[in-house]
């Protein structure tokens, strides 16, 4: 007889659409029909280049823990953390679902780490280089790249002035480095709690200030959570991934947004690309793109798994508040394929 863990997920996924009727109901062919983690291990909101020699994931954690791997499927090997040091206006506490691109030459990582006068889990956003995506990444500048004017900081280069009393006095999150067509460079980020935003703002062409004269811009707003955005160029227009919901759910899910202007969204049209109803994960989220070779699209994103597996968590309720579940978000590739620049999963990458 299939243990009831195994029916509750089956039950998920013929709910899903991903399973015919017919499908045998055992727990190891319940495997089978689940997309796997490329990296089964605690790995939240991954951010993936492509460098020499392959690839190079990093992850929310204590000072940036990276992983490495030749192709997308893996093997994934885990390393150490890569930032040597918290700036100087940071305090202690663990660096938030960072980006990293290779601009002129230099890799930077964009951070969110705590600061002071924000509360528990306030933080800003600053900017660190290498001369290698493996690291060591030094922190850039004696300030905050992004951080509000009411915070325990020296001045921001984006302050988010004038102050919007609308939003909660929380900070600035997962920042996301884009360049346009023209060789322009662009942070987008979160403001943190509900309402939730995502803003711009102009940088320098080298990656690592913002430009003068200019400040951030707010593109999107929800009286929920939105977070961890990601943008593309598509011949259609510009195309934002942004993860909604509670992160320790498998509610959790991963919505597109399309506009055909890079600094008014107004208009954006909008649809789910991943929920656990038609993926069969919890909570798969925190998505970052990686374009390969040929013009393919992979999506790299965490979900929970739970008990040591490499299954899904199954049921309700809040995964990082249940110890004896050991749930985890572990790292999943998808190939994203384009319909009228809409991205659709067209299939997963299977670990190696």
């Amino acid at each position: 007889m299939p243990n009831r863990r195994a029916v509750r997920l089956l039950v998920l996924l013929l709910t899903a659409g991903l399973l015919h009727a017919a499908a045998p109901a055992t727990a190891d062919d319940a495997r089978d029909w689940v997309p796997r983690p490329v990296l089964d291990l605690d790995f939240p909101d991954p951010a993936v280049v492509a460098a020499p020699g392959g690839l190079v994931a990093y992850a929310t954690g204590d000072r940036v823990p990276h992983a490495w791997s030749r192709v997308a499927g893996g093997p994934w090997r885990r390393g150490p953390s890569l930032l040597t040091h918290r700036p100087s206006w940071s305090r202690e506490g663990g660096v938030w679902a960072v980006d990293v691109a290779r601009v002129r030459g230099r890799w930077l990582l964009y951070y969110a780490t705590p600061v002071r006068g924000m509360g528990e889990h306030g933080r800003c956003i600053g900017v660190a280089r290498s001369r290698s995506a493996r690291g060591p990444f030094r922190p850039v500048g004696s300030a905050p790249l992004v951080c509000p004017s009411y915070a325990g900081t020296p001045a921001a280069q984006d302050p988010l002035l004038p102050r919007d009393p609308t939003l909660p006095r929380a900070g600035v999150i997962d920042p996301s480095w884009f360049r346009d067509a023209d060789g322009s460079a662009y942070l987008l980020y979160k403001t943190d709690r509900i309402p939730s935003t995502v803003r711009i703002v102009p940088l320098t062409r080298d990656g690592q200030s913002v430009r003068t004269g200019t400040t951030s811009l707010e593109l999107v707003r929800s009286a929920g959570v939105i977070e961890n955005p990601v943008l593309t160029r598509r011949p259609e227009g510009y195309v934002m991934l942004a993860s909604e919901g509670d992160w320790t759910r498998c509610e959790y899910r991963t919505r597109w947004l399309r506009s055909a202007s890079l600094l008014d969204w107004t208009a954006a049209e909008s649809g789910m690309l991943l929920d656990a109803a038609t993926t069969g994960l919890c909570g798969p989220g925190g998505a970052d793109l990686l374009e390969e070779p040929g013009g393919r699209t992979l999506a790299f994103l965490h979900g929970w798994t739970c008990r040591g597996t490499a299954l899904p968590c199954v049921g309700t309720g809040k995964w990082d508040h249940k110890p004896r579940q050991r749930g985890r978000r572990s790292m999943y590739a998808a190939r994203l394929g384009w319909v009228d620049g809409v991205p659709q999963v067209t299939g997963w990458l299977r670990p190696r």
